[in-house]
Protein backbone atom coordinates (compact mmCIF):
# COMPACT_ATOMS: atom_id res chain seq x y z
CA UNK A 1 0.00 0.00 0.00
CA UNK A 2 2.85 2.39 0.84
CA UNK A 3 4.36 1.74 -2.59
CA UNK A 4 1.00 2.62 -4.20
CA UNK A 5 0.93 5.80 -2.13
CA UNK A 6 4.41 6.84 -3.27
CA UNK A 7 3.29 6.23 -6.84
CA UNK A 8 0.25 8.43 -6.26
CA UNK A 9 2.52 11.08 -4.74
CA UNK A 10 4.66 11.09 -7.89
CA UNK A 11 1.55 11.52 -10.04
CA UNK A 12 -0.02 14.19 -7.80
CA UNK A 13 3.19 16.26 -7.80
CA UNK A 14 3.39 15.88 -11.61
CA UNK A 15 6.77 14.19 -11.28
CA UNK A 16 5.66 11.17 -13.34
CA UNK A 17 2.59 10.55 -15.47
CA UNK A 18 -0.06 8.08 -14.35
CA UNK A 19 0.79 5.85 -17.32
CA UNK A 20 4.46 5.77 -16.29
CA UNK A 21 3.60 4.84 -12.69
CA UNK A 22 1.17 2.15 -13.89
CA UNK A 23 3.89 0.64 -16.08
CA UNK A 24 6.34 0.70 -13.16
CA UNK A 25 3.80 -0.95 -10.83
CA UNK A 26 3.15 -3.69 -13.40
CA UNK A 27 6.88 -4.36 -13.65
CA UNK A 28 7.24 -4.20 -9.87
CA UNK A 29 4.85 -7.13 -9.43
CA UNK A 30 7.22 -9.25 -11.51
CA UNK A 31 10.68 -8.13 -10.35
CA UNK A 32 9.82 -7.30 -6.69
CA UNK A 33 11.92 -4.13 -6.73
CA UNK A 34 11.09 -0.83 -5.03
CA UNK A 35 9.11 1.59 -7.17
CA UNK A 36 11.66 4.38 -6.81
CA UNK A 37 14.59 2.17 -7.81
CA UNK A 38 12.64 0.98 -10.84
CA UNK A 39 11.96 4.60 -11.81
CA UNK A 40 15.71 5.30 -11.68
CA UNK A 41 16.60 2.16 -13.64
CA UNK A 42 14.05 3.00 -16.33
CA UNK A 43 15.37 6.55 -16.71
CA UNK A 44 12.32 8.37 -15.29
CA UNK A 45 14.33 9.85 -12.41
CA UNK A 46 17.94 10.46 -11.45
CA UNK A 47 18.87 8.95 -8.08
CA UNK A 48 19.38 12.36 -6.38
CA UNK A 49 15.88 13.34 -7.57
CA UNK A 50 14.45 10.12 -6.14
CA UNK A 51 16.09 10.72 -2.75
CA UNK A 52 14.77 14.30 -2.73
CA UNK A 53 11.20 13.13 -3.46
CA UNK A 54 11.42 10.30 -0.91
CA UNK A 55 12.68 12.79 1.68
CA UNK A 56 9.63 15.00 1.16
CA UNK A 57 7.26 12.03 0.98
CA UNK A 58 8.56 10.30 4.14
CA UNK A 59 9.41 13.42 6.13
CA UNK A 60 13.04 12.38 6.62
CA UNK A 61 15.59 15.18 5.97
CA UNK A 62 18.40 14.67 3.48
CA UNK A 63 21.76 13.48 4.79
CA UNK A 64 24.21 16.33 5.39
CA UNK A 65 27.55 15.21 6.85
CA UNK A 66 29.16 18.68 6.86
CA UNK A 67 28.02 19.92 10.33
CA UNK A 68 28.48 16.54 12.04
CA UNK A 69 31.28 15.72 14.45
CA UNK A 70 32.78 12.28 13.90
CA UNK A 71 33.09 10.77 17.39
CA UNK A 72 34.07 7.07 17.37
CA UNK A 73 33.32 6.90 21.11
CA UNK A 74 29.64 7.43 20.21
CA UNK A 75 29.27 5.88 16.76
CA UNK A 76 31.32 2.85 17.81
CA UNK A 77 28.67 1.90 20.39
CA UNK A 78 26.32 0.81 17.60
CA UNK A 79 27.30 -2.79 16.73
CA UNK A 80 28.08 -3.45 13.09
CA UNK A 81 25.56 -6.30 12.84
CA UNK A 82 22.77 -4.14 14.27
CA UNK A 83 23.55 -1.24 11.92
CA UNK A 84 23.54 -3.53 8.89
CA UNK A 85 20.34 -5.25 10.02
CA UNK A 86 18.50 -1.94 10.48
CA UNK A 87 19.93 -0.42 7.31
CA UNK A 88 21.57 2.55 9.03
CA UNK A 89 24.99 4.15 9.22
CA UNK A 90 25.95 6.00 12.45
CA UNK A 91 27.48 9.07 10.81
CA UNK A 92 28.28 11.42 13.68
CA UNK A 93 27.02 13.72 16.40
CA UNK A 94 24.78 16.68 15.53
CA UNK A 95 24.77 20.17 17.01
CA UNK A 96 22.37 19.24 19.83
CA UNK A 97 24.26 16.10 20.82
CA UNK A 98 22.02 13.71 18.87
CA UNK A 99 23.39 10.73 16.94
CA UNK A 100 22.70 11.24 13.23
CA UNK A 101 22.23 8.02 11.26
CA UNK A 102 22.05 7.81 7.48
CA UNK A 103 19.35 5.51 6.12
CA UNK A 104 17.77 4.65 2.76
CA UNK A 105 14.32 3.76 4.15
CA UNK A 106 12.27 4.38 7.32
CA UNK A 107 13.41 2.54 10.46
CA UNK A 108 10.88 1.34 13.09
CA UNK A 109 10.72 3.68 16.09
CA UNK A 110 11.23 0.75 18.49
CA UNK A 111 14.54 -0.05 16.79
CA UNK A 112 15.62 3.60 16.97
CA UNK A 113 14.84 3.66 20.68
CA UNK A 114 17.10 0.63 21.14
CA UNK A 115 19.93 2.41 19.34
CA UNK A 116 19.27 5.51 21.46
CA UNK A 117 19.68 3.48 24.65
CA UNK A 118 23.00 2.09 23.40
CA UNK A 119 24.46 5.54 22.76
CA UNK A 120 22.57 7.28 25.59
CA UNK A 121 21.28 10.09 23.37
CA UNK A 122 18.50 10.78 20.84
CA UNK A 123 18.84 9.27 17.35
CA UNK A 124 17.90 11.22 14.21
CA UNK A 125 17.57 9.76 10.71
CA UNK A 126 18.75 11.44 7.51
CA UNK A 127 18.06 10.02 4.06
CA UNK A 128 20.62 8.85 1.47
CA UNK A 129 20.44 6.69 -1.64
CA UNK A 130 20.90 2.93 -1.22
CA UNK A 131 24.16 3.06 -3.14
CA UNK A 132 25.61 5.75 -0.90
CA UNK A 133 24.46 3.93 2.25
CA UNK A 134 26.26 0.76 1.13
CA UNK A 135 29.39 2.78 0.37
CA UNK A 136 29.33 4.49 3.78
CA UNK A 137 28.91 1.16 5.57
CA UNK A 138 31.58 -0.58 3.52
CA UNK A 139 34.14 2.19 4.03
CA UNK A 140 33.51 2.45 7.77
CA UNK A 141 33.63 -1.23 8.62
CA UNK A 142 36.66 -1.95 6.45
CA UNK A 143 38.40 1.05 8.05
CA UNK A 144 38.02 -0.54 11.47
CA UNK A 145 40.18 -3.47 10.34
CA UNK A 146 43.85 -3.27 11.29
CA UNK A 147 45.91 -3.03 8.09
CA UNK A 148 49.26 -2.56 9.82
CA UNK A 149 52.03 -4.91 8.68
CA UNK A 150 54.39 -6.55 11.18
CA UNK A 151 57.77 -6.49 9.45
CA UNK A 152 59.15 -9.04 11.93
CA UNK A 153 56.98 -11.66 10.23
CA UNK A 154 59.00 -11.14 7.05
CA UNK A 155 62.49 -11.05 8.54
CA UNK A 156 63.53 -14.26 6.76
CA UNK A 157 62.95 -15.31 3.19
CA UNK A 158 60.78 -18.31 4.18
CA UNK A 159 57.36 -16.68 3.83
CA UNK A 160 54.57 -18.97 2.67
CA UNK A 161 51.79 -18.18 0.21
CA UNK A 162 49.32 -17.40 3.00
CA UNK A 163 51.58 -14.68 4.40
CA UNK A 164 52.09 -13.06 0.99
CA UNK A 165 48.36 -13.23 0.27
CA UNK A 166 47.56 -11.60 3.61
CA UNK A 167 50.21 -8.91 3.02
CA UNK A 168 48.76 -8.00 -0.38
CA UNK A 169 45.20 -7.99 0.98
CA UNK A 170 46.22 -5.60 3.75
CA UNK A 171 47.84 -3.25 1.24
CA UNK A 172 44.76 -3.30 -0.99
CA UNK A 173 42.42 -2.83 1.96
CA UNK A 174 44.52 0.08 3.22
CA UNK A 175 44.38 1.69 -0.22
CA UNK A 176 40.59 1.34 -0.31
CA UNK A 177 40.28 2.80 3.20
CA UNK A 178 42.47 5.76 2.24
CA UNK A 179 40.51 6.25 -1.00
CA UNK A 180 43.65 5.79 -3.09
CA UNK A 181 43.29 5.56 -6.85
CA UNK A 182 46.52 3.65 -7.50
CA UNK A 183 48.99 1.42 -5.64
CA UNK A 184 52.61 1.33 -6.83
CA UNK A 185 54.79 -1.61 -5.73
CA UNK A 186 58.36 -0.57 -6.55
CA UNK A 187 61.63 -2.46 -5.95
CA UNK A 188 64.50 -0.08 -5.16
CA UNK A 189 68.14 -0.75 -4.33
CA UNK A 190 67.41 -1.45 -0.68
CA UNK A 191 63.64 -1.84 -0.17
CA UNK A 192 60.34 -2.80 -1.72
CA UNK A 193 58.50 0.54 -1.57
CA UNK A 194 54.70 0.72 -1.64
CA UNK A 195 53.33 4.11 -2.69
CA UNK A 196 49.71 5.18 -3.05
CA UNK A 197 48.15 8.01 -5.02
CA UNK A 198 45.63 9.77 -2.77
CA UNK A 199 43.73 12.82 -4.02
CA UNK A 200 46.18 12.96 -6.93
CA UNK A 201 49.32 13.05 -4.74
CA UNK A 202 51.74 10.13 -4.23
CA UNK A 203 52.63 9.13 -0.66
CA UNK A 204 54.82 6.32 0.69
CA UNK A 205 52.59 3.84 2.49
CA UNK A 206 55.06 1.08 3.40
CA UNK A 207 58.70 0.01 3.01
CA UNK A 208 59.13 -3.77 2.93
CA UNK A 209 62.20 -6.04 2.79
CA UNK A 210 63.48 -6.28 -0.79
CA UNK A 211 63.42 -10.09 -0.79
CA UNK A 212 59.60 -9.91 -0.83
CA UNK A 213 59.55 -8.19 -4.22
CA UNK A 214 59.46 -11.27 -6.44
CA UNK A 215 56.87 -13.04 -4.27
CA UNK A 216 54.51 -10.05 -4.06
CA UNK A 217 54.76 -9.30 -7.79
CA UNK A 218 54.18 -12.99 -8.58
CA UNK A 219 51.05 -12.96 -6.41
CA UNK A 220 49.77 -9.89 -8.28
CA UNK A 221 50.44 -11.69 -11.57
CA UNK A 222 48.62 -14.85 -10.47
CA UNK A 223 45.55 -12.84 -9.43
CA UNK A 224 45.67 -10.92 -12.71
CA UNK A 225 46.12 -14.10 -14.79
CA UNK A 226 49.47 -12.95 -16.16
CA UNK A 227 52.52 -15.02 -17.10
CA UNK A 228 54.63 -15.24 -13.93
CA UNK A 229 57.63 -16.47 -15.94
CA UNK A 230 57.66 -13.39 -18.20
CA UNK A 231 59.79 -10.75 -16.48
CA UNK A 232 61.32 -8.87 -19.41
CA UNK A 233 58.15 -7.53 -21.03
CA UNK A 234 55.34 -5.30 -19.70
CA UNK A 235 52.03 -7.07 -19.01
CA UNK A 236 48.49 -5.84 -18.34
CA UNK A 237 45.70 -7.66 -16.52
CA UNK A 238 42.85 -7.31 -14.05
CA UNK A 239 41.18 -9.08 -11.12
CA UNK A 240 38.29 -8.73 -8.69
CA UNK A 241 39.38 -8.14 -5.09
CA UNK A 242 37.43 -9.35 -2.09
CA UNK A 243 39.51 -10.40 0.94
CA UNK A 244 39.93 -14.17 1.35
CA UNK A 245 42.47 -14.38 4.17
CA UNK A 246 41.24 -11.38 6.18
CA UNK A 247 37.95 -11.48 8.04
CA UNK A 248 36.48 -8.21 6.83
CA UNK A 249 33.20 -7.70 5.00
CA UNK A 250 33.49 -5.18 2.17
CA UNK A 251 32.02 -4.85 -1.28
CA UNK A 252 34.53 -6.22 -3.76
CA UNK A 253 36.35 -3.89 -6.15
CA UNK A 254 37.82 -4.32 -9.61
CA UNK A 255 41.58 -3.87 -9.93
CA UNK A 256 43.44 -3.19 -13.17
CA UNK A 257 47.11 -4.16 -13.09
CA UNK A 258 50.21 -3.28 -15.06
CA UNK A 259 53.71 -4.73 -14.63
CA UNK A 260 56.90 -3.22 -15.99
CA UNK A 261 60.58 -4.30 -15.85
CA UNK A 262 62.72 -1.78 -13.95
CA UNK A 263 66.37 -1.69 -12.86
CA UNK A 264 65.89 -3.64 -9.61
CA UNK A 265 63.25 -6.14 -10.78
CA UNK A 266 59.63 -5.67 -11.75
CA UNK A 267 57.27 -2.90 -10.75
CA UNK A 268 53.49 -3.37 -10.46
CA UNK A 269 50.80 -0.70 -10.48
CA UNK A 270 47.26 -1.53 -9.41
CA UNK A 271 44.46 0.88 -10.35
CA UNK A 272 41.36 0.66 -8.13
CA UNK A 273 38.41 0.91 -10.50
CA UNK A 274 34.93 2.20 -9.66
CA UNK A 275 32.24 -0.32 -8.78
CA UNK A 276 29.71 -1.43 -11.40
CA UNK A 277 27.41 1.38 -12.51
CA UNK A 278 28.75 3.79 -9.85
CA UNK A 279 29.23 6.82 -12.09
CA UNK A 280 28.92 10.22 -10.43
CA UNK A 281 25.99 12.51 -11.14
CA UNK A 282 26.70 15.67 -13.09
CA UNK A 283 25.80 17.86 -10.11
CA UNK A 284 28.41 16.04 -7.98
CA UNK A 285 31.38 17.05 -10.14
CA UNK A 286 31.77 20.54 -8.66
CA UNK A 287 30.51 22.70 -11.54
CA UNK A 288 29.06 26.10 -10.73
CA UNK A 289 25.32 26.20 -11.42
CA UNK A 290 25.60 28.34 -14.57
CA UNK A 291 28.27 26.05 -16.04
CA UNK A 292 26.23 22.97 -15.16
CA UNK A 293 23.10 24.36 -16.83
CA UNK A 294 25.02 25.19 -20.02
CA UNK A 295 26.75 21.80 -20.07
CA UNK A 296 23.45 19.93 -19.62
CA UNK A 297 22.10 21.75 -22.69
CA UNK A 298 25.17 20.75 -24.71
CA UNK A 299 24.94 17.03 -23.95
CA UNK A 300 21.19 17.05 -24.63
CA UNK A 301 21.73 18.15 -28.24
CA UNK A 302 20.70 15.61 -30.90
CA UNK A 303 23.96 15.79 -32.87
CA UNK A 304 27.41 17.36 -32.89
CA UNK A 305 30.60 16.84 -30.88
CA UNK A 306 31.10 17.72 -27.22
CA UNK A 307 34.69 17.45 -25.95
CA UNK A 308 36.13 17.20 -22.43
CA UNK A 309 39.79 18.24 -22.30
CA UNK A 310 42.64 18.28 -19.83
CA UNK A 311 45.87 16.46 -18.97
CA UNK A 312 46.05 12.86 -17.75
CA UNK A 313 44.47 12.51 -14.31
CA UNK A 314 42.23 15.58 -14.59
CA UNK A 315 38.96 13.63 -14.26
CA UNK A 316 37.90 13.56 -17.92
CA UNK A 317 36.63 9.96 -17.79
CA UNK A 318 34.70 10.69 -14.60
CA UNK A 319 32.93 13.56 -16.35
CA UNK A 320 32.13 11.47 -19.44
CA UNK A 321 30.70 8.64 -17.33
CA UNK A 322 28.56 11.19 -15.47
CA UNK A 323 27.27 12.42 -18.84
CA UNK A 324 26.46 8.85 -19.90
CA UNK A 325 24.57 8.33 -16.66
CA UNK A 326 22.55 11.49 -17.26
CA UNK A 327 21.57 10.80 -20.89
CA UNK A 328 21.14 7.01 -21.07
CA UNK A 329 17.59 5.79 -21.59
CA UNK A 330 15.69 2.98 -23.25
CA UNK A 331 14.78 5.35 -26.09
CA UNK A 332 18.35 5.79 -27.40
CA UNK A 333 21.12 3.51 -28.61
CA UNK A 334 24.19 4.63 -26.68
CA UNK A 335 27.47 2.98 -27.68
CA UNK A 336 30.99 3.53 -26.36
CA UNK A 337 34.46 2.79 -27.71
CA UNK A 338 36.99 2.63 -24.87
CA UNK A 339 40.57 1.52 -24.20
CA UNK A 340 39.99 0.14 -21.64
CA UNK A 341 36.44 0.13 -20.21
CA UNK A 342 36.96 1.68 -16.77
CA UNK A 343 33.39 1.32 -15.49
CA UNK A 344 30.67 -1.04 -16.64
CA UNK A 345 27.26 0.62 -16.93
CA UNK A 346 23.77 -0.75 -17.44
CA UNK A 347 21.81 0.36 -20.50
CA UNK A 348 24.91 1.15 -22.57
CA UNK A 349 26.72 -0.89 -25.25
CA UNK A 350 30.35 -0.66 -24.18
CA UNK A 351 33.12 -1.84 -26.51
CA UNK A 352 36.69 -2.33 -25.35
CA UNK A 353 39.31 -2.15 -28.06
CA UNK A 354 43.03 -2.84 -28.07
CA UNK A 355 44.24 -0.96 -31.16
CA UNK A 356 46.71 -2.90 -33.29
CA UNK A 357 47.55 -3.93 -36.85
CA UNK A 358 44.15 -5.59 -37.39
CA UNK A 359 41.92 -2.81 -36.09
CA UNK A 360 42.36 0.85 -35.27
CA UNK A 361 40.24 3.21 -33.20
CA UNK A 362 38.95 4.78 -36.40
CA UNK A 363 38.15 1.36 -37.88
CA UNK A 364 36.23 0.33 -34.76
CA UNK A 365 34.36 3.65 -34.85
CA UNK A 366 33.31 2.98 -38.46
CA UNK A 367 31.95 -0.40 -37.32
CA UNK A 368 29.96 1.26 -34.54
CA UNK A 369 28.40 3.65 -37.07
CA UNK A 370 26.88 0.58 -38.77
CA UNK A 371 25.18 -0.34 -35.47
CA UNK A 372 22.51 2.38 -35.74
CA UNK A 373 23.78 4.48 -32.79
CA UNK A 374 22.17 7.68 -31.52
CA UNK A 375 25.00 8.66 -29.17
CA UNK A 376 28.64 7.57 -29.38
CA UNK A 377 31.26 8.00 -26.67
CA UNK A 378 34.85 7.69 -27.89
CA UNK A 379 37.22 7.35 -24.94
CA UNK A 380 39.88 9.56 -26.52
CA UNK A 381 40.48 11.24 -29.87
CA UNK A 382 44.06 10.17 -30.39
CA UNK A 383 44.78 10.38 -34.15
CA UNK A 384 43.74 12.10 -37.36
CA UNK A 385 41.63 9.20 -38.65
CA UNK A 386 39.57 9.11 -35.44
CA UNK A 387 39.06 12.89 -35.68
CA UNK A 388 37.77 12.62 -39.25
CA UNK A 389 35.38 9.73 -38.53
CA UNK A 390 34.10 11.51 -35.39
CA UNK A 391 33.43 14.71 -37.35
CA UNK A 392 31.66 12.73 -40.06
CA UNK A 393 29.50 11.01 -37.44
CA UNK A 394 28.59 14.36 -35.88
CA UNK A 395 27.48 16.00 -39.13
CA UNK A 396 25.41 12.94 -40.10
CA UNK A 397 23.13 13.17 -37.08
CA UNK A 398 24.97 11.56 -34.15
CA UNK A 399 25.96 13.05 -30.80
CA UNK A 400 29.65 12.28 -30.24
CA UNK A 401 31.26 12.61 -26.80
CA UNK A 402 35.02 12.35 -26.40
CA UNK A 403 38.16 13.59 -24.65
CA UNK A 404 41.25 15.40 -25.88
CA UNK A 405 44.59 16.31 -24.31
CA UNK A 406 44.78 20.13 -24.36
CA UNK A 407 45.53 22.65 -21.63
CA UNK A 408 42.40 24.74 -22.09
CA UNK A 409 39.16 24.87 -24.07
CA UNK A 410 40.17 27.27 -26.91
CA UNK A 411 43.28 25.18 -27.71
CA UNK A 412 41.05 22.24 -28.67
CA UNK A 413 40.15 23.80 -32.01
CA UNK A 414 43.81 24.23 -32.95
CA UNK A 415 44.60 20.70 -31.79
CA UNK A 416 41.88 19.14 -33.97
CA UNK A 417 43.06 21.09 -37.03
CA UNK A 418 46.68 20.10 -36.31
CA UNK A 419 45.51 16.46 -36.29
CA UNK A 420 44.25 16.83 -39.84
CA UNK A 421 40.65 17.98 -39.44
CA UNK A 422 39.25 20.53 -41.88
CA UNK A 423 38.64 23.83 -40.03
CA UNK A 424 35.16 24.26 -41.55
CA UNK A 425 34.15 20.75 -40.35
CA UNK A 426 35.39 21.52 -36.83
CA UNK A 427 33.47 24.80 -36.87
CA UNK A 428 30.22 23.21 -38.06
CA UNK A 429 30.23 20.06 -35.90
CA UNK A 430 31.73 21.07 -32.54
CA UNK A 431 29.09 22.20 -30.02
CA UNK A 432 31.27 22.95 -27.01
CA UNK A 433 34.45 22.15 -25.10
CA UNK A 434 34.78 21.60 -21.35
CA UNK A 435 38.31 21.95 -19.95
CA UNK A 436 38.88 20.77 -16.40
CA UNK A 437 41.33 20.10 -13.57
CA UNK A 438 41.02 18.38 -10.20
CA UNK A 439 41.78 20.17 -6.92
CA UNK A 440 41.82 18.76 -3.41
CA UNK A 441 38.91 19.65 -1.14
CA UNK A 442 39.47 21.20 2.29
CA UNK A 443 38.67 18.61 4.98
CA UNK A 444 35.15 19.22 6.30
CA UNK A 445 36.16 18.11 9.81
CA UNK A 446 39.23 20.26 10.45
CA UNK A 447 38.76 23.15 8.01
CA UNK A 448 38.97 26.58 9.60
CA UNK A 449 38.68 30.13 8.29
CA UNK A 450 41.79 32.26 7.70
CA UNK A 451 42.56 35.46 5.83
CA UNK A 452 44.21 35.06 2.43
CA UNK A 453 47.78 36.39 2.34
CA UNK A 454 49.18 39.07 0.03
CA UNK A 455 51.52 36.54 -1.62
CA UNK A 456 48.57 34.25 -2.38
CA UNK A 457 46.65 37.14 -3.92
CA UNK A 458 49.69 37.85 -6.12
CA UNK A 459 49.87 34.19 -7.20
CA UNK A 460 46.20 34.32 -8.14
CA UNK A 461 46.73 37.66 -9.92
CA UNK A 462 44.21 39.40 -7.68
CA UNK A 463 44.43 42.91 -6.13
CA UNK A 464 46.46 42.79 -2.92
CA UNK A 465 44.27 45.44 -1.27
CA UNK A 466 41.16 43.22 -1.41
CA UNK A 467 41.78 40.24 0.88
CA UNK A 468 39.01 37.76 1.67
CA UNK A 469 38.57 34.77 4.01
CA UNK A 470 39.62 31.28 2.87
CA UNK A 471 39.33 27.84 4.48
CA UNK A 472 42.25 25.56 5.32
CA UNK A 473 42.42 22.20 7.04
CA UNK A 474 44.71 22.01 10.03
CA UNK A 475 44.92 18.19 9.72
CA UNK A 476 43.02 15.53 11.64
CA UNK A 477 42.51 11.76 11.78
CA UNK A 478 39.65 11.90 9.26
CA UNK A 479 41.87 13.38 6.52
CA UNK A 480 45.06 11.58 7.54
CA UNK A 481 46.48 14.87 8.88
CA UNK A 482 46.71 16.32 5.35
CA UNK A 483 44.05 19.04 5.68
CA UNK A 484 42.40 17.80 2.50
CA UNK A 485 39.90 15.02 1.85
CA UNK A 486 38.55 14.17 -1.57
CA UNK A 487 38.75 16.12 -4.81
CA UNK A 488 36.48 18.30 -6.90
CA UNK A 489 36.70 19.83 -10.36
CA UNK A 490 37.31 23.31 -11.66
CA UNK A 491 35.96 23.93 -15.14
CA UNK A 492 36.18 26.14 -18.22
CA UNK A 493 33.26 25.76 -20.65
CA UNK A 494 33.41 27.25 -24.15
CA UNK A 495 30.10 27.04 -26.02
CA UNK A 496 30.17 27.51 -29.79
CA UNK A 497 28.35 30.45 -31.34
CA UNK A 498 28.45 31.92 -34.87
CA UNK A 499 31.42 34.15 -34.08
CA UNK A 500 33.51 31.35 -32.53
CA UNK A 501 32.62 29.09 -35.48
CA UNK A 502 33.75 31.78 -37.93
CA UNK A 503 37.03 32.25 -36.03
CA UNK A 504 37.68 28.49 -36.04
CA UNK A 505 36.85 28.17 -39.74
CA UNK A 506 39.33 30.96 -40.54
CA UNK A 507 42.00 29.36 -38.30
CA UNK A 508 42.22 32.22 -35.80
CA UNK A 509 44.71 31.70 -32.95
CA UNK A 510 43.42 30.07 -29.76
CA UNK A 511 44.30 33.21 -27.77
CA UNK A 512 42.01 35.34 -29.96
CA UNK A 513 39.18 32.85 -29.46
CA UNK A 514 39.80 33.02 -25.71
CA UNK A 515 39.75 36.84 -25.71
CA UNK A 516 36.46 36.89 -27.61
CA UNK A 517 34.90 34.32 -25.24
CA UNK A 518 35.93 36.37 -22.18
CA UNK A 519 34.56 39.58 -23.73
CA UNK A 520 31.31 37.77 -24.61
CA UNK A 521 30.77 37.40 -20.87
CA UNK A 522 29.68 33.76 -20.60
CA UNK A 523 33.16 32.27 -20.32
CA UNK A 524 35.06 31.72 -17.08
CA UNK A 525 38.68 30.52 -17.19
CA UNK A 526 39.95 27.61 -15.13
CA UNK A 527 41.70 29.98 -12.73
CA UNK A 528 38.61 32.18 -12.35
CA UNK A 529 36.51 29.10 -11.62
CA UNK A 530 39.12 27.97 -9.10
CA UNK A 531 38.99 31.37 -7.37
CA UNK A 532 35.23 30.95 -7.00
CA UNK A 533 35.87 27.58 -5.31
CA UNK A 534 38.39 29.25 -2.97
CA UNK A 535 35.87 31.94 -2.02
CA UNK A 536 33.26 29.23 -1.37
CA UNK A 537 35.65 27.46 1.04
CA UNK A 538 35.92 24.33 -1.10
CA UNK A 539 39.66 24.42 -1.84
CA UNK A 540 42.78 26.51 -1.18
CA UNK A 541 44.82 29.04 -3.18
CA UNK A 542 47.76 26.60 -3.31
CA UNK A 543 45.63 23.97 -5.03
CA UNK A 544 44.27 26.33 -7.68
CA UNK A 545 47.73 27.72 -8.45
CA UNK A 546 49.16 24.17 -8.61
CA UNK A 547 46.74 22.97 -11.31
CA UNK A 548 46.48 26.22 -13.32
CA UNK A 549 50.15 27.22 -13.28
CA UNK A 550 51.13 28.88 -16.55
Amino acid sequence: MAKQRFGEYLVTKKILTRDAVSALLDEQRVVREELGQLAVRRGYLEEPELVQHLSTFMGIPLFNPEPLTVDPAVTGKVPKKLALKLGIFPAGVGGSGELVCACAAPVPSVALQSVGRLVNRPVVLQLVSRGRLRKLQSEQYSRQFDTSIRLSAFASDQEDLHQITELLEKLLLRAINMEASDIHIEPTRGDLVVRMRIDGVMIISESLPLHLAEKVISRVKVLSQLDIAEKRMPQDGAFFFKPQRLDVDIEGVNIRTSTLPVVYGEKAVMRILPAHDSAAYLDELGMQQDTLAQFRKLVAMPYGIVLVTGPTGSGKSTTLYAVLRAIRSEAVNLTTLEDPVEMKMDGINQTQINPGPKISFAGALRSILRQDPDIIMVGEIRDGDTVKVSLQAAITGHLVLSTLHTNDAPSSFTRLVDMGAEPFLVASSLRGVLAQRLVRRVCSQCGEEQQISASELRMLRLPEDRPFPVRRGRGCEVCGHKGYRGRTGIFELLVMDDQVAAMVASREAAERVRRYAVERGEFRTLREDGIMQIRQGVTTPEEVVRVTMG
